[in-house]
């Protein structure tokens, strides 16, 4: 592995904070802090948006969609969890 210019060849590292796994993987892959929980849950929202547009475009019938609806969002929870569908 060659050395890094920024990080004297050190590998980087964040420190586990809350349920932000997927930060931490995502910024630990990259090696260096790349992306925070806002971007990712931007990300998330993007996905959900789609993912609704999706059902809508397939003709889900209104008991579908309002299940869908109740479900919430599939790629992210309300304390930072992210999923990886």
């Amino acid at each position: 592995m060659e050395e890094g210019p920024s990080n004297g060849g050190m590998l980087y590292h964040e420190v586990q904070e809350s349920k932000l796994c997927a930060v931490h993987c995502v910024n630990t892959v990259l090696q260096g802090p790349f992306f925070s929980e806002l971007d990712l849950a931007a990300v998330a929202s993007d996905l959900d948006r789609r993912e609704r547009q999706i059902v809508l475009e397939a003709g889900a019938g209104s008991e579908e969609l309002l299940s869908f609806e109740a479900e919430g969002s599939h790629n992210v929870s309300m304390d930072g969890d992210f999923s990886i569908q």
